[in-house]
């Protein structure tokens, strides 16, 4: 995928599954059948490969994520407008967590990122490098 696909991405059909390859992903429902099986504010150990992922949404970027060839979503000339940062070192309330997970060649629609530092740092330099397009392992 070179461009956003906005449009005939089929929505997704079971999101108790642990791969999802080109379907549209509700982040929010996604967070909501993941808590009610598993009890935990936190998606874990999840694959995504040519899939649309929509917002509204922030992601809360932790351990062992990997956005491989992916359209962060990046809207006009400024990349920033997609990642907010943490005001508390204590944590923060809202984003939707995700851990040990793997998006390759995804569109983002709507969906904001925030995270440690480092991971905050990497993503904007990549995409500003690239204008919203991260390279592959980035």
């Amino acid at each position: 995928m070179t461009d956003q696909n906005f449009a005939g991405t089929p929505p997704c059909q079971d999101y108790s599954a642990q791969h999802f390859s080109g379907v549209t992903v509700s982040l929010h429902q996604l967070f909501y059948i993941n808590f009610q099986t598993t009890k935990q504010p936190l998606i874990v150990g999840k694959t995504f490969t040519d899939c649309l992922i929509q917002g509204p949404a922030v992601l809360l970027v932790t351990n062992d994520v990997l956005f491989d060839s992916c359209n962060m979503g990046a809207m006009g000339d400024d990349p920033r407008n997609l990642i907010l940062l943490p005001m508390s070192t204590q944590g923060v309330v809202g984003p939707i967590a995700v851990q040990n997970s793997r998006f390759t060649r995804c569109d983002f629609m709507g969906v904001g990122y925030t995270g440690p530092d480092t991971f905050i740092d990497n993503l904007l330099q990549v995409l500003e490098a690239n204008s919203g397009r991260p390279q592959p392992n980035a």
